[in-house]
This record gives structure tokens, sequence and C-alpha cells, in this order.
């Protein structure tokens, strides 16, 4: 049997946290938590494949955001899921976006880089990118 240790760091300011520092840093507001980050060395940095390295929360306690890094950079946890997801108050979904090595990127299935949906659900928009930079033309697509 084995466990981590896993250091916690409560923050009123960014300024706070060590240059160095590895573990968890909870930053509250007005008695609610505002956002959770995870840090190795200095680095935002996911803790596992399917737990974010920053979650932002609205006031309500409900995600707001959520974005995926590895090493500083962010980066899709995986082939299918984005680096980043928004949500509108509700829960539902409001956007995602794809990264690859810190970059905007279409994701390794051929999903566009950005999607953004409206608050009944339906397709808002998308956009292409590779390394960064954005795609127009017929590989581009906005409603």
């Amino acid at each position: 049997m084995s466990f981590r240790v896993i250091s916690t760091l409560d923050v009123g300011d960014e300024s706070e946290i060590p240059a160095d520092f590895t573990g968890r840093v909870r930053r509250s507001f007005n008695g609610a938590e505002s956002y959770v980050a995870w840090f190795t060395a200095g680095l935002l940095d996911n803790p596992g494949r399917t737990h974010p390295a920053y979650r932002r929360y609205r006031s309500d306690g409900q995600v707001k955001y959520e974005m995926y890094y590895e090493q500083g950079q962010l980066q899709d946890p995986t082939d299918h899921d984005p680096a980043v997801r928004g949500f509108f108050a509700n829960g539902a979904l409001h956007y995602e976006e794809h990264y690859r090595d810190g970059k905007r990127n279409d994701a390794a299935g051929g999903n566009p880089a950005v999607s953004k949906w409206r608050a009944d659900g339906t397709l808002r928009h998308q956009l292409r990118y590779r390394n960064g930079k954005r795609v127009t033309g017929r590989h581009s697509s906005t409603n």
C-alpha cells in the first residue's frame, strides 16, 4: 500500500505561491473557493490524467472552467478530451479548446481546436488551428 503526501497551500493572493512549489493551491474569495490549482516545481501540472491542473469555480460552487496542463503548458489530456472546458452557470458545456504543447491545435481525432455552444445546446461556432495559428477557408466553420 502506498500513498502520497500532498502539500496544500491556502492563499489570498498568487504572490504567496513559492516559485518552486509542488502541491495543491486553493484560493478563496468571500468565503467561497475561487479556484484550485496543482503545481509541480512551480509549473501548473495535472495531478492525474482525469483531473485538471486548474479549476475555477463560480461563487455558488459550480465549475466555471477547467484547464489541463503538462509541465506548465496547456495540453489535451487525451486524444479526444480538450485542454480547456468552460461551463454555463447551469453546468451545461459552453466551450472547449484543444491544445498541443501549449498552442491551440485541432484535436488528434480531427475535432476543431475551438467549439462554442449556445445556452440552448446548439453549436454556435467552431474554429480550426494548427500549431497555434488560425486556419481559415474551407477547413474552418462558423455558424
